[in-house]
């Protein structure tokens, strides 16, 4: 089965990327193969002042993540994925390209929204990016549109663009379902029929949205005869929704800390990398001792001031994993005033070890 980590800005960072691919490993089938995708990265930013937005797609060793990009200028684009495909392409496994995003903000001021507005010029777009000369494979992630009376036309859109793409991600919903409605299997399911049968590409169609389980996934897949699966908001507080395997309370807290060192490791050389140009992290870089952390903080106050960021950041995972665990929602009001790492590392530790 294929599977894939659904893009999302401030969540696909490298931190989780790392932990939920190490736990893939572990427990992983023969079968499956699962593909990571980087936070959305403003490609004007990147020509601009690449090392302001290297954050957003800072890989490793380990893992090499499709480059999530975004924008509307075509020039911008071309330029963007020209230099990525010369000078990064090590670095990745492919570059996907978001044509919009579904909030009401962006949709109204945001020129993002206007790629699939202007629908012919968006696969002008596309065109031009995938005949650009380079070792990474190009696809496109895009999203169900507007409302109902809309899929039509969207449709034969995606279909259009099938031509010029090694896969396309739809997340199944219409900009008016928001995040409350289950993804429409049958328009997904006529996606990828239409393009078997008028275009005979190689596209691969990837299914966005609703997957609770890995067990959920794979029937998904066998009933509706799609290519790959995608997962976003089920994987956040559980990385084993890869796997079938069913972590007990140790393991989760051991995920937790581990989680937590590598947000605050990757937060700092981000911070130092910026000088260096690098947007690789290694293993040295990973395995940085707390007496560093702290060491390093009160040398310099930039840095002593990303600690507590990094802490605060973290709680939108660490809330997640303790979702479901009792006495997790009292347990919170004692995280929310924690800004020191250590302070949280043992929070963390006396939770779980009364279980």
């Amino acid at each position: 089965m294929q599977l894939c980590f659904a893009p999302m800005d401030w969540i696909t960072n490298c931190a989780t990327r790392l932990i939920t691919s190490q736990i893939f490993e572990k427990y992983w089938k023969k079968e499956d193969s699962l593909w990571l995708r980087t936070e959305f990265m403003n490609v004007d930013g990147f020509l601009i002042n690449p090392h302001q937005v290297i954050k957003h797609a800072l890989t490793t060793q380990w893992h090499k993540p499709i480059l999530q990009i975004y924008w509307w200028k075509e020039e911008t684009l071309i330029e963007a994925v020209e230099k990525i495909q010369n000078e990064y392409a090590d670095l990745f496994s492919g570059i996907e390209l978001n044509t919009w995003c579904p909030s009401n903000t962006v949709m109204k001021v945001w020129w993002w929204s206007d790629m699939l507005k202007d629908k012919e010029k968006t696969l002008n777009v596309i065109k031009e990016l995938s005949e650009i000369q380079g070792p990474l494979p190009f696809s496109l992630k895009t999203r169900a549109w507007l409302n109902e009376t809309d899929k039509s036309e969207q449709l034969d859109f995606i279909v259009k663009a099938s031509k010029y793409c090694n896969k396309i991600s739809i997340h199944g919903r219409t900009l008016k379902q928001l995040y409350t409605w289950e993804a429409d299997r049958i328009f997904i399911s006529e996606i990828k029929n239409h393009i078997e049968t008028n275009w005979h590409f190689g596209c691969k169609i990837i299914w966005n949205w609703w997957i609770t389980s890995y067990d959920d996934a794979q029937n998904k897949l066998s009933e509706f005869n799609l290519d790959w699966i995608m997962i976003g908001q089920a994987a956040i507080w559980n990385p084993r929704i890869f796997t079938t395997h069913e972590p007990t309370l140790k393991e989760k807290c051991e995920t937790i800390l581990r989680h937590l060192d590598y947000s605050i490791a990757c937060d700092q050389r981000f911070d130092e990398k910026v000088a260096c140009k690098s947007w690789e992290i290694t293993i040295q870089d990973l395995e940085i001792p707390i007496e560093r952390i702290e060491n390093t903080a009160k040398e310099n106050q930039k840095k002593s001031d990303l600690q507590p960021h990094t802490i605060v950041e973290f709680r939108k995972f660490l809330f997640q994993y303790v979702k479901w665990i009792p006495w997790s929602k009292e347990w919170k009001q004692h995280v929310l005033v924690c800004k020191d790492y250590q302070e949280l590392k043992n929070q963390i530790i006396n939770f779980f070890s009364v279980f």
